[in-house]
């Protein structure tokens, strides 16, 4: 099957969170789950993404995509929020997902952990093929954003959950080379896992966007994180004092999240209410309008793995100074953008003022960022990787 198209599948990707009938305002996996999902109805597929319900429509139609929000006695619409993905709603997914009638998919592909448990027990109930994605991993920092007994869990949780369902899928797909490597350490089918990077819609993201109003003549950094503490944005904040005292710049921050009260109470502590603006959660369609009107795109994460965010910058042609963490490096190095410790507020600073001094040196990095995605990280090409996987999952289903 490998030089062979596959015929039309009926394919669910399934995760807790999803794409709401206007499209998506927060979340890099939803974002991923819907363009991906285009993309494969391109191929001749037919994609349906299964999520937990909100208080809006149960099923709709993104174009060709459908989405179908399941629930259980309530325990989604009670769990729901687009900020952040709650606990509660990851333990009660499963329960919702095996409850509601989901037959009838050659493919049920689960993201994450507790929704790529579903896939498997789905795949089993019905006769379909189980693959599962992970979306990166927190291993590394959960001691930076935990208690430690938490953090201990969770690591542990990792370890064994990861590896475990590559066993139990006919393929694992990861989105960053880093952790794909390591689970293989800890026991997973090294033929089972595969790398695939996120992507960018080309139409969307491009060098010729018309940039956002609304910004100002100044010189503006721009950032667009879920504001959560493992996104850095703290570090960011605290970086801006220095950035300040050399360029006349402001930071605009694009998101939302449960750690956008202690941000803003970082921004009054250190007098930077003329220079850092919140303008919260932007739709992922009006993204491209303010990454193009911004000048440096800072990405300050203390883990990620391909990032939608970054990818997307790289793509309309923007410089960017970001943490060399996780997958970033497997996407930007230093011919295409600037890379810097994370958690190191000192060089990030310098990393910024660095290329606010050197305005050849900016375009030079930008022109390298576009060519290094605009052909290899569209959607579409990332479509055609994921059918690949699928074939391979299949052939391990019939032999």
């Amino acid at each position: 099957m490998e030089g062979a198209r596959l015929n039309s599948l009926k394919i669910a990707h399934i995760y807790e969170l999803g794409p709401q009938p206007e499209g998506v305002l927060l979340g890099g996996i939803e974002v991923a789950l819907l363009e991906l999902s285009k993309s494969l109805t391109k191929l001749g597929h037919e994609v349906t993404i299964v999520s937990g319900a909100s208080s809006r429509a149960s099923e709709f139609r993104i174009e060709d995509v459908s989405v179908k929000n399941i629930d259980l006695a309530g325990s989604m619409k009670r769990t729901w929020d687009p900020a952040n993905l709650r606990f509660a709603r990851q333990v009660a997914f499963p329960f919702a997902s095996l409850a509601a009638d989901l037959s009838g998919f050659d493919i049920y592909h689960g993201h994450f952990y507790t929704s790529g448990v579903a896939a498997n027990v789905l795949a089993r109930k019905y006769g379909g093929v189980a693959v599962n994605t992970l979306h990166g991993s927190y291993y590394d920092i959960w001691r930076y954003i935990e208690p430690p007994l938490v953090a201990s869990l969770y690591r542990f949780t990792e370890r064994t959950l990861a590896p475990a369902l590559a066993r139990m899928s006919k393929m694992q797909i990861h989105t960053g080379a880093y952790f794909a490597h390591r689970v293989i350490e800890w026991g997973a089918p090294a033929d089972k896992v595969v790398t695939i990077h996120n992507g960018f819609d080309p139409r969307e993201f491009h060098p010729d966007v018309v940039p956002a109003e609304s910004l100002s003549d100044q010189t503006v950094l721009f950032t667009a994180r879920r504001l959560v503490e493992k996104n850095g944005v703290d570090y960011l904040i605290l970086a801006m004092p220095d950035i300040i005292a050399q360029h006349d710049a402001q930071l605009v921050i694009a998101g939302d999240g449960p750690h956008r009260h202690h941000l803003e109470r970082l921004v009054e502590q250190n007098g930077l209410q003329e220079t850092v603006s919140f303008i919260g959660a932007v739709p992922h369609t009006e993204l491209p309008q303010y990454i193009s009107a911004s000048d440096i795109v800072v990405i300050p994460s203390l883990m990620e793995a391909s990032s939608l965010f970054l990818i997307e910058a790289m793509a309309c042609e923007r410089p960017v100074v970001a943490t060399n963490v996780g997958g970033i490096p497997e996407i930007l190095n230093d011919r295409c953008g600037v890379l810097v410790p994370p958690r190191d507020v000192l060089a990030l600073s310098q990393g910024v003022n660095r290329l606010l001094a050197d305005r050849d040196l900016r375009d030079d990095l930008a022109t390298e960022a576009y060519a290094a995605v605009r052909e290899a990280l569209t959607w579409d090409n990332v479509a055609l990787r994921t059918e690949k996987a699928y074939a391979k999952a299949l052939s391990r289903m019939s032999s």
